[in-house]
């Protein structure tokens, strides 16, 4: 594959994964596109490693930007965070929306166990959709969030990386790909 064409496909996923992390209820799923990607590409390791970078990068950057816009200190660049009133409303609307079950598990996680909690709720899928904004309301350090928000979401890659090998094997066994 073309260097560039890489390069460009990386850059691609990377703002794709941006818009994940700042949009709730996404009507696109990057995740899907990813392992699409994989099993019908098969990029070569090189092309692969950058691409799972640069998404994990981007799904960083997206939910950094929605923890500034929740946390009451910083509010993110060209915008200013929800007013306490708001913020008051947000765990109830958030419970609705999420779920009860799951918006209590991310929040007892990151109470109990910081920036190791917001790592592992950021690598289950679904359930990462929260922490960005339990994190900012609970007004998490900013260090502290980014470098497990990362962590997490590089394993959250090498997941649907898993997946993603797990369906070309399930392919080339019952198709002979």
């Amino acid at each position: 594959m073309d260097p560039l064409l890489s390069v460009l496909i990386a850059f691609g996923f990377c703002l794709f994964f941006v818009i994940e992390g700042l949009v709730l209820g996404k009507l696109l799923q990057p995740a899907v596109f990813y392992v699409a990607y994989v099993t019908f590409v098969d990029p070569s390791t090189v092309a692969l490693a950058v691409v799972t970078c640069a998404a994990a990068l981007g799904a960083t950057i997206g939910q950094w930007l929605l923890y500034r816009t929740f946390t009451p200190t910083r509010p993110p660049p060209g915008a200013r965070y929800w007013s306490p009133e708001r913020l008051e409303r947000l765990p109830g609307v958030l419970r609705r929306w999420a779920g009860k079950r799951w918006v209590s598990l991310v929040e007892r996680q990151i109470d109990r166990f910081g920036a190791y909690g917001i790592a592992v709720c950021t690598a289950i899928p679904g359930v990462r959709t929260v922490v960005p904004i339990i994190a900012g309301v609970g007004a998490q350090p900013e260090r502290g969030y980014v470098i497990a928000d990362g962590a997490g979401n590089l394993v959250y890659m090498l997941l649907l990386l898993g997946a993603a090998y797990g369906v070309l094997g399930i392919s080339r066994l019952f198709i002979g790909l």
